[in-house]
């Protein structure tokens, strides 16, 4: 089983780049992950031209909305992208090579929203914590019944992964309240982008984090997920 994630390609500035990294994956891929931001700045012609290379990879593609994919855009991008399971606060049980797979997927939130965002969001500091607690729940309501959960947001949900990034930022780049779900044993993988210079990777409890945007990498990430560690209900019970 070979499964794959990226993020924040923001088409068509790194398109070129993106297709160097395809052509080199050269065996067969099950699932392809994507955390946001494949356009930059609305420019919505392009996730077409972004599907139709990662569909020469043969997979089954499940994505989240960046910032970049403006709200205003969603319906578009799902129609003239219907080989694509978007996921918009939503969770999805997939079963590849015998392994039931969670995924829960969101935006995600921020602990600070941007000065555009309170300008032209209402409520939008209210938005962002109830994701947070919506996405809570999506990950408890899976836990007993798959082997592998998985958080796919766009928005960093560690601190962990920011470090590179200026301090300052951080409150504006993802939210550090997720961490609280994956010490609950509640995520086994947790995977995000935005964060464009920050870590590739980190680990909170038994949670492995990957921070999968492009120019971290300039290449797909492979997940192993069949060595990622499996939490049964009995553990997460006794934990």
């Amino acid at each position: 089983m070979r499964v794959f994630a990226v993020s924040d390609v923001h088409s068509p500035v790194w398109f070129k780049d993106l297709e160097k990294a395809v052509h080199r994956i050269d065996e067969k891929v099950d699932l392809l992950l994507i955390a946001g931001d494949m356009i930059d700045r609305g420019n919505v012609k392009y996730y077409r031209k972004v599907v139709d290379l990662l569909s020469t990879l043969e997979a089954r593609i499940i994505a989240v909305f960046g910032n970049d994919e403006y709200d205003s855009l969603k319906d578009e991008i799902k129609e003239e992208n219907p080989e694509v399971m978007f996921l918009d606060d939503e969770s999805i049980v997939i079963d590849i090579e015998g392994l039931r797979i969670g995924l829960v997927g969101s935006r995600g939130s921020l602990e600070m929203p941007t000065t555009w965002q309170k300008r032209n969001i209402p409520g939008i500091d209210k938005l962002y914590s109830d994701r947070v607690r919506l996405i809570g729940n999506l990950l408890m309501n899976l836990r007993d019944r798959v082997d592998i959960a998985v958080l796919l947001t766009h928005y960093a949900t560690t601190n962990k992964t920011m470090r590179g990034e200026n301090p300052r930022a951080w409150r504006y780049l993802g939210h550090r309240e997720f961490e609280r779900y994956m010490r609950e044993r509640l995520v086994d993988i947790a995977i995000h982008g935005h964060v464009h210079n920050g870590k590739r990777m980190a680990e909170i409890g038994s949670t492995k984090v990957y921070n999968v945007a492009f120019p971290l990498w300039w290449h797909l990430v492979e997940i192993d997920l069949k060595r990622e560690k499996q939490v049964s209900m009995e553990e997460f019970l006794s934990g």
